[in-house]
């Protein structure tokens, strides 16, 4: 970490270990409610939050409570090959396990050396605001490592007589990001296995922009219009939307033993590899004789596209609304599923396309602008 930009000499301040929006926006409330005579600086360090879209994410909303409630905060490292050396042989261990044990000692040993660099008089962490993490482990090894650095631990509970439900009354009223689990690669996998779905959000695709070619990706970007509304001064409402989403895992078109360079477009469905032709070509447009699958010939799609040349269409992607849009155009009598491929030149000999794709339910924030009245 580069230099610690706070000194807090005489100040009486207390370092607290931020781990997400939720948990520190009830939780530094009620410090600053329970303590008015303390000063307090929030420090996000939370290298096992994975993929690093959603760490990324996080720390955005955790900036803005924060600001809310006129907060400093201190942005750790993201050291996140050193926390996965640590937790090797800890993959599967069950929530509030040996694994969770790891990381809460990874982050709060963490925590007591930045409160000593920043001469904090004591330190604490909002994973106590938490439901899901076990508040007696936390006292204890709190207390531990505090000692360990001649620091004090400053225990607090503020889950009890209601807390919880404040909590997420706060959460609710102040439109925080309200992540869907703990944080790390490992408890993600296991939830999503036990709930029958696959980890998008481990999953980039390349036929996408790169701000939204994950679920944390895509969701910051959502909440970057709550920042803008939030800017100008605007109400809006949140509100949540169910989604089915298309992630493509694999693409090949394939003319005898030659793979063609391709871009092959979101909600292009097929159940096993196809062998077919073209029967004709037609305004850039060459129709397939298999599961009315179409050629596009780039150059005549590229304004439609908003891409000038064709390497940059197979590395920067199309946004799914470009997509969306170029299969309405093709077809506007119903959702079109067959697979639109775009190439650079037409081709004319029998090939072969294997698509491998999943589609999957999910929920996604949304931000809607609503009138003074």
């Amino acid at each position: 970490m580069s230099k610690i930009p706070y000194d807090f000499t005489n100040q009486n301040t207390t370092l607290v270990h931020i781990c997400c929006s939720v948990d520190s926006h009830h939780f530094l409330t009620q410090l600053q409610e329970k303590y008015p005579n303390k000063n307090f600086c929030g420090f996000f360090y939370n290298p096992n939050i994975h993929p690093f879209e959603e760490y990324q994410m996080r720390l955005f909303d955790v900036k803005r409570s924060c600001a809310q409630l006129k907060i400093p905060l201190i942005e750790g490292e993201y050291n996140l090959a050193e926390w996965l050396e640590g937790s090797k042989g800890l993959e599967n261990a069950p929530e509030k396990g040996k694994r969770c044990s790891y990381c809460f000692d990874f982050r709060l040993e963490r925590s007591a050396q930045v409160a000593l660099e920043s001469h904090c008089v004591e330190f604490t962490t909002t994973l106590l605001a938490s439901p899901m993490k076990s508040q007696e482990e936390l006292f204890a090894q709190g207390e531990t490592i505090a000692n360990k650095h001649h620091l004090a631990f400053l225990s607090i509970d503020v889950r009890s007589n209601g807390g919880t439900q404040l909590q997420n009354k706060l959460a609710r009223d102040t439109n925080l990001y309200r992540q869907n689990y703990c944080g790390c690669l490992y408890a993600l996998e296991a939830q999503r296995k036990k709930s029958q779905k696959r980890p998008l959000e481990l999953l980039s695709v390349l036929n996408l922009p790169k701000e939204t070619r994950n679920l944390p990706a895509l969701r910051l970007k959502n909440f970057q219009t709550r920042t803008q509304l939030e800017q100008t001064q605007k109400p809006y409402q949140i509100i949540k939307r169910k989604v089915q989403h298309y992630r493509i895992l694999s693409g090949l078109l394939k003319v005898g033993d030659c793979t063609i360079p391709s871009f092959i477009c979101n909600y292009s469905m097929l159940n096993k590899p196809i062998k077919a032709k073209v029967e004709f070509w037609q305004q850039g447009i060459g129709y397939a004789n298999k599961e009315g699958i179409l050629l596009l010939e780039f150059n005549a799609f590229k304004d439609l596209l908003k891409t000038q040349d064709f390497n940059t269409l197979l590395c920067e992607g199309l946004s799914d609304t470009i997509q969306l849009n170029l299969r309405y155009q093709l077809y506007p009598n119903g959702f079109f599923t067959s697979p639109i491929v775009i190439v650079n030149q037409r081709i004319n000999q029998t090939f072969t396309l294997e698509i491998a794709y999943i589609m999957q339910e999910e929920v996604l924030e949304d931000f809607i602008p609503t009138s003074n009245q």
